[in-house]
């Protein structure tokens, strides 16, 4: 029998599912889905560097395509292979050098 308006408190849904709760947040889920099946693909920089390539060649006459072509047969596998004879073959001659020094002749 005091002032201050005893009774139960008042319970406070604030989402869980009361009218105009949860309905909200679906459907800026549902839309944020819908934003992001509508965006571009992002390109790696490997695609998209075929892609500016394949662009740049059909611009070109057949000619220049050709003749830039005859310089990128030979690509990085041959350029390592190539590598690794050098490698080889500088290693045996330093060899060959220090055999000649040390007096031992084949």
């Amino acid at each position: 029998p005091g002032a201050g308006g005893g009774g139960a408190p008042k319970l406070r849904l604030g989402g869980l599912g009361g009218p105009g709760g949860g309905g909200a947040a679906k459907a800026g889920g549902l839309a944020g889905l819908l934003a992001s099946i509508d965006k571009p693909k992002k390109l790696s920089t490997m695609e998209k560097s075929a892609l500016d390539w394949g662009k740049f060649k059909a611009v070109q006459s057949r000619e220049e395509v050709e003749s830039m072509e005859k310089f990128t047969k030979d690509g990085y596998l041959e350029k390592q292979a190539f590598m690794a004879r050098m490698d080889d073959k500088q290693a045996a001659n330093a060899r060959d050098v220090r055999r000649k020094r040390m007096g031992i002749n084949d």
